[in-house]
């Protein structure tokens, strides 16, 4: 029956999965949205192409949603005798110490949970997610796929913050980048596209969603990235700050705040949700559309922050192959990409916003002719390239 992979995507608010075939197929879905007010809202398909679609009442938190979906999986497995071979997860935060993809172990899990606090939104759950898999599919291999490996070839002059090393007991201060598997994605999914080697491309990636950053990729390498040394820096994001004076939160702090608080500011209560009391695009889009003037600023405020960036990006690559949209903002709100675009066509860039409008199915070129680089949208498969490269690691040891 050949060799099956499952990848694990555990969020702040959501649980994706997907098992694909020795052939990169995807062969079945299971997601579940724990971030609702409804409580748990669980979608998909299993081998047999049969919808899967539950609507659990009571409300859930990463833990109970996991529970939920990996036992789904075991009865799937088990009712229709899947061999599965391996299970992937997406693991935010690898510092400099995971560069590339790594078997599960104690040992790497014992590492990790040293940086839970330096990616909180995500951190903690991907290892719940590794545990709780573990205990299930006891005698299944596991393997880590780190968002940070992507960035580990930024040169110091980009990746270094002006400080003195050695600062910390704990943790090298550095620019490490996230979204990497988002952006090795997009630049895979550019070069099929524009029909070239990946190697010859230079991409502006907007990864946009709950989380947001822009990469810098020259000739197929990323050499800088909004986000740093945690996914709080850069862009404005759902309930992250992005880029801030450091002396607000000591500002902050000399009257009284406590660091709980100041975390919960800076990654919860800041960005789109800071300053409209919205978090959701799709809300905030709404509301600017009936007229609320916070929203409609948050929307200024988020895409003249992405539109600094591709230009300092611009400014650094020279010459850019293509802009490429991804995630849900990115895939899915053509009004924000006419927006981030608008002005930008004396660097080359040129959208077609007849091909903008049009409800994206596909990855697709929204540039027009006019423009020197394209505008491209491509669907972001981040569990597609986990499964690539644990399938690339595991080699002639996996049954086809």
């Amino acid at each position: 029956m050949g060799s099956f992979f499952l990848i694990v995507n555990a969020g702040s608010t959501t649980v994706k999965t997907r098992l694909f075939d020795e052939k990169l197929n995807v062969q079945a879905v299971l997601n579940a949205d724990y971030g609702v007010d409804t409580g748990l809202v669980i979608d998909g398909y299993d081998v047999n192409n049969k919808t899967i679609r539950q609507n659990i009442s009571s409300s859930h938190d990463a833990k109970s949603a996991l529970a939920v979906v990996l036992n789904q999986w075991r009865q799937i497995f088990t009712a229709n005798d899947v061999p599965l071979t391996a299970i992937g997860h997406r693991i935010v935060h690898g510092a400099s110490w995971f560069d590339t993809l790594t078997p599960i172990t104690q040992e790497v899990l014992d590492r990790l949970s040293q940086l839970d606090d330096y990616a909180p939104l995500h951190n903690p759950l991907n290892r719940l997610g590794v545990t709780m898999a573990a205990d299930i599919f006891a005698d299944i291999p596991q393997f880590a796929v780190f968002d940070t490996a992507f960035h580990r070839r930024i040169p110091d002059y980009a990746g270094r913050y002006a400080i003195q090393e050695g600062l910390s007991r704990n943790v090298e201060f550095y620019r490490y980048g996230f979204h990497g598997i988002s952006c090795q994605h997009s630049l895979w999914a550019a070069a099929a596209f524009l029909d070239c080697a990946p190697e010859n491309l230079n991409l502006l990636v907007l990864h946009l969603g709950g989380g947001a950053s822009i990469t810098a990729i020259r000739a197929g390498v990323s050499v800088d990235t909004s986000m740093g040394f945690s996914p709080t820096e850069g862009l404005i994001m759902a309930g992250r700050c992005g880029d801030l004076d450091p002396m607000i939160p000591l500002a902050l702090q000399r009257e009284g705040w406590a660091l709980e608080q100041l975390d919960k500011l800076l990654n919860h209560d800041s960005g789109l949700h800071g300053i409209c009391g919205e978090a959701d695009m799709r809300m905030v889009l709404q509301k600017a559309g009936q007229g609320d003037a916070d929203a409609m600023l948050a929307i200024d405020m988020f895409c003249y922050r992405i539109k600094k960036y591709i230009g300092a990006y611009y400014a650094i690559l020279g010459d850019v192959s293509a802009l490429v949209f991804t995630g849900g903002i990115g895939e899915h709100a053509p009004v924000i990409r006419t927006k981030i675009m608008a002005g930008l066509d004396k660097l080359g860039f040129s959208i077609d916003e007849q091909a903008n409008q049009q409800q994206i199915q596909q990855d697709r070129d929204i540039g027009s002719d006019a423009g020197h680089s394209r505008i491209l949208v491509i669907h972001a498969e981040e569990e597609r390239v986990c499964a690539r490269q644990i399938l690339s690691f595991l080699g002639d040891n996996v049954q086809l």
